[in-house]
């Protein structure tokens, strides 16, 4: 079928020309008016309207909300933005902050005349650059003589000045980059391989600021230097590369520093995209946006960002004998690789087969293989490099990351940012602390927000969601719906600033898989019975690498097959493609698990199920007493980056035994019941140790909660004691009872109640040692109980 392609908006031959020959001719065809039409090249900006028509097969190359990086006043707070949230994350400030140190200051008039006037009356000898928000090749661009002649009108800013540019051949030059967002979900960003290096056509001169020619590098301006022999000069990438080695310079260093600056500057207007994208309802697959970036070189060879530019001039500005031959080729090649890879010159025709993750990762692994001159940069070779700075990665951004990456992918966390929460039976309430608003939340919203600022991932909250599903609804779930659900509500209030990321770095690869011999995948069936509490189930799988990783977590919770057990519930992992799927009497639970996840999804699986009737399960850690007979102690599992790290200091202190996971059964006394889960091993994301036999099964008294901290304790001792509503607030969110649903009222009251018998301390991480010799002699063994024996 032929299709149509339509030019418009500040049409020039030398702006379509490239796009035009691009085109195979085959299935293209150009339409004579702007209604029909299946890919649009438009310079400049188009009306909102001509997004209603974009679509999988109906392109245009423009994405809705890009002016939160082509408005050079709009490019600057869209960056400071994003370094406020990601210096938040840090605390204050970290190597994340850092990296996002490459942009001059800017002051936008007239809200920032009087600081600009302060900053300049506070930096006498420091030069100014005064520019129009909204134009573009040099036009008004000028250094500022006396500050407090700057003008105040809207359409002006104040950009600071850099002082030390790098020279080529004793002039300025500005680098121009060509970026591609080839889709805003999930999110994808390349670098063209090659650019420019344009040149000023006079010498650099600190002191001639009267010399435009001299400070500025735009074309259109030094064309007008008649005193120049050569007053446009384009230098392409290839020979500026070389240059800098012959000048004893590292070019792939500055490279790989610029792009980094692209991906990040990229970065910054992501969600203003999405957030105008929605508000206008454009449909992002159909869009893509190619820029012209300007960066200025420093003598200390760092990138500088200078702005961002709409539909990039694609004329040739050069002549033959200064790089025009060149330009020319560039400049054909990057639309000619970018028709290319974006499919234009393709069969229409939506990739249907899969499941959505699957389509998403297909899509973005055919378009990198097809991107000819473009380097990916966003997933990029390292999809968890950039996911800390996006607000929340949405789940196509997720998923791909994970798909992607050469090693686990830790899930995000959240903690509060401008907000705090109040409760009124089962809702709850956010009140924006920074606008004063009070808002209401569903019963649904309320439980992600309480996961969410619990430390759950948005995965731990959308199996939670679908696991409920499962439960009350009479068909099976839209598995994929529920996740998208959660991470775009997650998302939307990080946007809100209610929420933030928690400092997260990526995940390093597991220790044990880095030194264990390949396992060849072969069939190893598995098949014995656990009991977790009041659960047992028989439970099967045929891998070998899974048997391999799992077996010797399982143990603990292994009990003799005795006669009559075959109507247990059959518990089953099975092989997916891709993945493993894990099967609860013919319902699926979690399914397409890395192999890295099942072990996880296996002990939440068994720790939900624990409880029966009035029982509660606790999931925390446990270690005996230095003595190793009567009680024990428990330790919260409330902040997950310290999770069983406590447990399993105090037990390597006191040469203890310990667990994970506690059972407060509804009848007799308060003595608990261990569970016998696997461990997280400190400072290993993914390697699980196995609890010890002695934790598992027995009933014992529990002397005291502790609740680990990485904030330092007043006192010396490490420890501090807890009143049993700060112990509660701690506790609950690791509690359950049957079926992994929330504490009702009575059992709220119960847990509370069991607390009162317990002491409650708070413990310093920082000095685990001291900690643990001044639990060993404060805690007073109140009527010590012999453990006793359950199965």
């Amino acid at each position: 079928m032929t299709r149509h392609y339509w030019m418009g908006g500040n049409r020039s031959y030398e702006e379509d020309r490239f796009f035009d020959e691009s085109l195979d001719k085959s299935l293209w065809q150009q339409a004579e008016t702007s209604e029909q039409w299946h890919a649009c090249w438009y310079t400049g900006m188009p009306d909102p309207e001509f997004f209603s028509q974009v679509g999988p097969e109906r392109k245009i190359n423009h994405i809705p909300g890009n002016n939160a990086l082509t408005v050079k006043s709009r490019l600057y707070r869209s960056l400071m933005d994003l370094r406020e949230r990601v210096e938040r994350q840090e605390k204050g400030g970290g190597h994340l902050t850092d990296r996002l140190a490459f942009v001059p200051g800017v002051f936008s008039m007239p809200e920032d005349y009087h600081d600009f006037q302060q900053a300049a009356l506070g930096n006498p000898g420091k030069r100014w650059i005064l520019k129009p928000k909204n134009a573009a090749r040099g036009k008004g661009v000028q250094l500022v003589g006396d500050p407090a002649d700057v003008p105040m009108e809207s359409s002006w800013m104040v950009q600071e000045y850099l002082e030390n540019p790098h020279t080529m051949h004793g002039r300025k030059y500005v680098l121009r980059l060509y970026v591609l967002v080839s889709s805003v979900s999930p999110f994808r960003v390349y670098l063209y391989r090659q650019g420019f290096a344009k040149l000023a056509s006079a010498p650099y001169d600190e002191e001639n600021a009267n010399n435009p020619y001299s400070y500025l590098t735009n074309p259109d301006v030094n064309a007008l230097n008649l005193e120049a022999e050569v007053p446009v000069e384009f230098v392409d990438f290839e020979r500026y590369r070389a240059w800098l080695r012959e000048q004893g310079h590292d070019d792939e260093a500055l490279f790989a520093k610029i792009e980094d600056m692209v991906a990040l500057t990229c970065l910054a207007a992501l969600e203003p995209m999405r957030e105008r994208s929605r508000v206008i309802g454009a449909d992002t697959r159909g869009c893509y946006e190619l820029m012209g970036i300007d960066c200025l070189v420093d003598d200390n060879l760092k990138p500088w960002i200078l702005e961002c530019n709409l539909s990039p001039s694609l004329g040739v500005c050069a002549g033959p004998e200064s790089g025009g031959d060149i330009e020319e080729g560039i400049k054909g090649a990057l639309i000619g690789d970018m028709v290319e890879m974006l499919g234009l010159n393709r069969p229409a025709g939506a990739d249907s087969a899969g499941s959505m993750a699957e389509r998403l990762v297909r899509e973005t692994q055919a378009e990198i293989a097809n991107s000819g001159g473009f380097k990916n940069l966003i997933p990029g070779s390292d999809p968890t490099v950039y996911l800390p700075f996006m607000a929340l990665p949405r789940l196509a951004d997720w998923v791909v990351a994970q798909a992607l990456s050469d090693r686990p992918v830790k899930q995000p966390r959240l903690e509060r940012w401008m907000s705090e929460e109040t409760f009124s039976e089962d809702q709850v309430y956010v009140y924006d602390t920074r606008l004063g608003h009070l808002s209401s939340l569903n019963e649904t919203a309320s439980l992600i927000w309480l996961m969410a600022t619990e430390g759950a991932g948005p995965d731990d909250i959308a199996s939670t969601l679908v696991d409920s599903a499962f439960k009350s609804m009479p068909v099976a779930p839209d598995a994929w719906a529920i996740r998208n659900d959660v991470w775009n509500t997650l998302a939307d209030w990080v946007n809100n600033r209610f929420l933030v990321q928690s400092e997260n770095h990526p995940a390093e690869p597991v220790a044990l898989e880095s030194v264990q011999p390949p396992f060849p995948e072969t069939s190893a069936m598995m098949s014995m019975v656990l009991a977790c509490g009041r659960f047992r189930a028989r439970f099967f799988t045929d891998s070998a690498a899974l048997v391999n990783r799992i077996e010797n977590l399982l143990q603990p919770m292994a009990v003799s097959d005795e006669a009559g057990k075959d109507s247990l519930p059959r518990l089953e992992i099975v092989r997916d493609t891709p993945g493993f799927t894990l099967i609860l009497d013919g319902q699926v639970l979690h399914p397409r698990l890395p192999l890295s996840a099942v072990a996880p999804a296996l002990a939440h699986c068994l720790a939900t199920h624990a409880a029966k009737h009035a029982d509660i399960a606790i999931d925390a850690g446990l270690v005996a007493g230095p003595d190793q007979a009567g009680p024990m102690y428990m330790v919260s599992h409330s902040e997950p980056t310290l999770r069983d790290a406590l447990t399993l200091a105090l037990s390597t202190h006191w040469r203890a035994d310990y667990g994970r996971g506690a059972l407060l059964k509804a009848s007799g006394d308060d003595h608990i019941e261990g569970l016998g889960l696997p461990l997280q091993a400190p400072d290993q994301e993914g390697m699980l140790l196995p609890a010890m036999a002695g934790m598992t099964g027995n009933s014992a008294q529990v002397l005291a909660v502790l609740v680990p901290t990485k904030e330092p304790l007043e006192d010396e001792s490490g420890v501090q004691a807890m009143t049993v509503n700060e112990a509660l607030r701690h506790l609950i969110a690791n509690c359950c009872s049957e079926d992994g649903r929330p504490l009702d009222t009575g059992g709220f009251t119960r847990l509370a109640g069991w607390l009162e018998g317990c002491e409650r301390y708070l413990v310093d991480m920082n000095n685990p040692e001291a900690a643990a010799a001044a639990l060993s002699g404060r805690c007073s063994m109140r009527a010590p109980q012999k453990a006793s024996g359950s199965r």
